[in-house]
């Protein structure tokens, strides 16, 4: 077992880690994109499904159309890097 504690550079290794996460914000979001393929022997065509979950609020979100999936993705992505980089400042 390892002595922390004991290690100064544990917390120097904190202090530039912190020091960093103020100059460099971070957002982790977790985005789980989900699949179902159907075949219909009746109509002998396929149908896909997706679903797009944000388990963080249970948010779940349904789609047939790849483009629209791909589209809301998008969406959630910029709205999560605006947070960290405000409208107004992106182009500066």
């Amino acid at each position: 077992m390892v002595d922390l504690l004991g290690d100064s550079s544990v917390f120097v290794a904190m202090a530039e880690y912190n020091r960093l996460m103020k100059a460099n914000p971070v957002i982790n979001s977790t985005l789980i994109i989900r699949r179902q393929v159907e075949y219909s022997t009746v109509t002998q065509t396929v149908s896909l499904r997706c679903m797009l979950e944000t388990p963080a609020t249970n948010q779940r979100r349904g789609f047939t159309d790849i483009a629209a999936l791909l589209a809301a993705l998008q969406a959630e992505l910029t709205g999560l890097q605006n947070q960290i980089i405000p409208l107004n400042k992106e182009k500066e």
